[in-house]
């Protein structure tokens, strides 16, 4: 009897530990209390709650680079009107009818743009520049407080974005794709003139620096990336204040012109003077705007294939979007699915559980009831 009685109670408590684990997905609706219940299903629903996780981090981060590349279109866009006004200026400035003092005007206004565009180009948003690559904490953008001569402080790199696990991809333009244009190219063996303000870029995207390594007033050298254990090109200093150089790389090498030196010979030569401040005669000023024209329809043209090059890695960037609001859609069911009790089994258990209760108390009680003279007979 005794043992008979040991075994109602053990089963008593299995009885009641499986009734307290189907309250539990009754009041729930979850199929597991403890990974224990079913270590197959709750490894798999960990797997499922990790990549939730990830491309839950993923689309937020997808999301705030949206307003990065907003206001990258808006600015770029902005550019473009101010070149246009500028082009406009020009064409303005070259018919001969216009006099010098309509032209001082003229550059009076073109000196406005010039601001307008640097302030355009050191834009931010959330505390990033937008047109530093990756260095979004480096102002791309710095003005001489002498000279007002505009030059590019950042590099050649690019912001990235998280769009897929271990994936990322090009965010927005840097300054260099902005504002420079290419102005000469030379190959193995070719020769490469270029000036001091002008950007020197290979084709992987590295810079090369024009160095005086010893600081005693002569360049050693065109050196990759400004490092000087490298071995630089040779280099010759032209008596215009211009650099030649025979590439002597497997290559090709790129001068990149700024927009912003056009401006400054074009605002000079509205005033009828060279970049060095030097008087010149009207016939010189009208040649350096016609050769201004050309220039500037060049550096438009670059704008037009950097807004585009912008745009298309936007729209890359909101295919990743889509891809990983579809994977979180099917992640969240998936996590539903197998996360969720059967309230239906669960209902049919229940009542089985509570008929099992009923027949085991039912059980105990009779035992309860007997004396041991009864049960001895």
């Amino acid at each position: 009897m005794v043992s008979s009685i040991n075994t109602i109670m053990y089963n008593l408590e299995l009885l009641n530990e499986r009734s307290s684990k189907v309250t539990y997905g009754l009041s729930s609706n979850k199929a597991l209390e403890q990974g224990s219940d079913d270590s197959i299903k709750f490894d798999y629903l960990l797997s499922i709650q990790n990549n939730l996780n990830t491309y839950t981090a993923i689309e937020n981060r997808i999301e705030l680079s949206n307003t990065y590349n907003t206001f990258s279109d808006t600015t770029t866009s902005d550019k473009k009107t101010a070149m246009e006004s500028v082009n406009t200026d020009i064409i303005k400035a070259l018919n001969d009818t216009v006099s010098s003092v309509d032209k001082n005007v003229i550059a009076s206004e073109v000196e406005q743009i010039k601001d307008t565009l640097f302030s355009l180009v050191n834009d931010s948003t959330n505390g990033e520049y937008l047109f530093s690559g990756n260095n979004t904490d480096t102002t791309p953008f710095i003005k001489d407080e002498v000279t007002g001569q505009i030059s590019y402080e950042s590099d050649y790199s690019n912001k990235k974005v998280n769009v897929e696990k271990n994936q990322y991809t090009t965010q927005g333009i840097n300054g260099i794709e902005l504002i420079y244009y290419t102005n000469a190219s030379a190959s193995n063996g070719e020769t490469l003139d270029f000036t001091s303000n002008e950007i020197i870029l290979d084709e992987e995207g590295n810079e090369w620096k024009v160095l005086d390594n010893d600081n005693d007033g002569t360049y050693d050298g065109l050196y990759l990336n400004g490092d000087t254990s490298s071995t630089p090109i040779a280099l010759t200093t032209n008596s215009d204040g211009t650099f030649s150089i025979t590439n002597t790389e497997d290559t090709k090498l790129e001068s990149k012109h700024s927009y912003f030196d056009d401006l400054d010979e074009l605002i000079a030569a509205l005033k009828q003077k060279d970049t060095n401040g030097n008087d010149i005669t009207s016939s010189e000023a009208s040649t350096l705007l016609s050769s201004a024209l050309e220039k500037f329809e060049q550096a438009y043209d670059n704008t037009n294939t950097s807004h585009s090059k912008l745009g298309i890695r936007t729209n890359l960037i909101e295919s990743y979007a889509q891809s990983v609001q579809s994977k979180l859609t099917n992640y969240t069911l998936l996590e539903e699915q197998y996360e969720s009790a059967d309230l239906t089994a669960l209902a049919v258990e229940s009542q089985s559980l509570e008929n099992t209760y009923t027949a085991l108390y039912s059980t105990i009680n009779k035992i309860n009831d007997l004396s041991l003279v009864k049960y001895i007979n």
